[in-house]
């Protein structure tokens, strides 16, 4: 089995004449915890939606296990589960019946959805709220259902979308332990977040997204040495702070080379002269 399970290769990406991502490269590592990191806006959502088909690239490749997402869809689709930063379960349906429904959709055999429902159900901590409307469940509870719905057919690969978004800090930690076990039962987990030091603390391998390219990926501890940090928000705030500085400096460098030098001498010039004659 390939280490890298998914590629992006040279991956770019428009709406229109609005550049999302701009030649992105990156690997996914099997059976590891990567972490989609920046700042809001930067496109990571668009990342995860490129890995699962539902965005097509401009330009470039989206590979799993070396063959491309979007001409073999059919054969892989069921091999990713997708936990939104919204929810994809439905709010009149309880969570039993959230779960049913996710599992047929999947098409998981129906002699196994009762077993696969425990199981979930199990993993994520629900077994007390499975006749609860999910509507009525807490935030912490929504986010673990929607989960359970990204899980119910055993995906290889799971994808999140700011899992930990607006939890409290007791809640957060719940879910990172969450996301650990779900890992050591053999699942590639691919997640976003712009909590930074919270990935520092669960991936084995962190992308740092920053003006449409993925500008530093590798395990955090190299990178934070790399940029003489000891965390990973004081990297993110390096690197920020870098790379306006370059674009402030190539900026002024461009505006210059554009300004057509004239010598001053006791004679006006060419161009003032024609100034003046067009105000008569």
């Amino acid at each position: 089995m390939d280490t890298e399970l998914i590629q992006l290769k040279e991956v770019t990406k428009k709406f229109g004449k609005n550049v999302i991502l701009d030649s992105v490269n990156l690997s996914i590592p099997e059976n590891k915890i990567t972490g989609i990191i920046g700042a809001s806006g930067e496109g990571k959502t668009t990342i995860l939606k490129l890995l699962i088909g539902f965005y097509k690239p401009t330009s470039g490749e989206v590979l799993y296990l070396r063959k491309n997402v979007f001409k073999a869809m059919k054969d892989i689709e069921k091999c990713f589960g997708f936990a939104t930063e919204d929810g994809s379960f439905y709010n009149k349906l309880t969570v039993r019946e959230n779960l049913f429904y996710f599992a047929r959709l999947y098409g998981v055999k129906t002699a196994k959805i009762q077993d696969a429902v425990e199981d979930i159900i199990n993993l994520v901590e629900l077994p007390d709220a499975i006749n609860t409307l999910a509507e009525d469940l807490s935030i912490g509870m929504k986010k673990r259902l929607d989960l359970a719905c990204s899980l119910i057919h055993d995906p290889k690969i799971l994808i999140m979308d700011e899992p930990t978004e607006d939890l409290d800090p007791l809640l957060r930690q719940q879910m990172i332990e969450l996301i650990k076990k779900i890992k050591k039962q053999g699942t590639t987990i691919i997640l976003t977040t712009h909590l930074l030091n919270e990935m520092d603390h669960i991936c084995d391998k962190i992308a740092i997204l920053f003006n449409k390219q993925i500008v530093e990926d590798g395990p955090p501890a190299k990178i934070k040495k790399k940029y003489g940090q000891t965390t990973l928000d004081g990297v993110f705030k390096k690197i920020f702070s870098q790379r306006v500085k370059e674009r402030y400096q190539e900026k002024r460098r461009k505006g210059k080379e554009r300004q057509e030098p004239e010598e001053k001498g006791p004679f006006p010039s060419v161009k003032e002269l024609k100034e003046v004659l067009g105000r008569r």
